[in-house]
């Protein structure tokens, strides 16, 4: 079977987004999954529906306990949504010490189409399997870090991992040695890290495979070519205040697993009319930026 991992800090009630997300793999996938879920706190009755899910679908799942302390070292970026958790994946080779290759993936994700072709991508010999940031995005993320805009900048969200050859050079552990120095100033956390410690060393794949905000803005894909929708950023589909065109994907998935009947969080009709002015004005500028493409 073939290796997913997923991390989870159960807070805000993240225990149903990440039985979201695996109710979009495993219904959209043609095989069974080897399921690893990495968690910081995680009740027993999440467990408990996150089984129900994962059985149904005859697949495996490996409940992995991570040391509070491993995490509390770290800082988190200041000005974001993210906690500690995030560093979790640094320790995914050495937490699946027995498996060669897994591939990972954010909670905040639907799942569109079958992973096997993401699984299975040629690495060419390098560590990592990755999807760029928008392009706007990228340059925003290199100029922060004072990198040359020569190089690109990937989203960590969704990660092909060749977990012996990352055993083997160390460089999630180096990863996490950069992590740690005091004097770094990592806004986006791990992903700046690791953007840093493995340049040339990552292969990418399409971006439908990872398919952002900035990516929404910047492309036109039609829904049935997309694979994987990634909700970045603090505003999530759950929330009221969400724009996201793919955000009833979300609840399509969610109202099919144990958590099915919840309700949109934050929903005032002040966030509501806030959220379509955003709509509108985004439509807008699309369409100024088509006709003017057209000049």
């Amino acid at each position: 079977m073939k290796n997913l991992v997923l991390i989870i800090n159960e807070k805000s009630s993240y225990g149903r987004h990440l039985g979201t997300t695996l109710l979009s793999v495993l219904k959209n996938s043609k095989e069974k999954w080897n399921i690893f879920i990495i968690y910081k706190n995680l009740s027993e009755e999440t467990k408990i529906k996150l089984n129900k899910i994962i059985e149904s679908y005859r697949s495996k799942v490996n409940y992995i306990e991570i040391n509070k302390k491993d995490l509390d070292r770290f800082k988190v970026g200041e000005g974001t949504h993210l906690s500690s958790i995030v560093f979790a994946r640094l320790f995914i080779p050495e937490l699946l010490k027995n498996e060669e290759r897994a591939l990972y993936l954010d909670c905040d994700v639907v799942v569109l189409k079958p992973l096997e072709e993401l699984y299975n991508m040629d690495l060419q010999g390098k560590s990592i399997g990755v999807i760029l940031d928008g392009k706007k995005d990228q340059k925003s993320s290199l100029n922060r870090l004072n990198l040359s805009l020569d190089r690109t900048y990937f989203n960590a969200g969704v990660m092909v991992m060749d977990l012996k050859k990352l055993r083997e050079n160390g460089k999630f552990l180096k990863t996490i040695d950069y992590c740690l120095n005091p004097d770094r100033e990592l806004q986006l956390n791990e992903q700046d890290a690791l953007n840093i410690i493995f340049e040339n060393d990552y292969m990418t794949n399409n971006i439908v495979w990872n398919y952002t905000h900035g990516n929404t803005e910047e492309n036109s894909y039609i829904e049935n070519e997309i694979g994987i929708i990634h909700f970045t950023g603090d505003i999530k589909p759950w929330d009221c205040r969400s724009y996201s065109p793919y955000k009833h994907l979300y609840w399509k998935y969610l109202n099919e697993t144990p958590w099915k009947g919840f309700e949109e969080e934050n929903k005032t009709l002040k966030n509501i009319l806030k959220r379509e002015l955003v709509k509108f004005k985004l439509k807008t500028r699309k369409i100024r930026y088509a006709l003017k493409g057209k000049k």
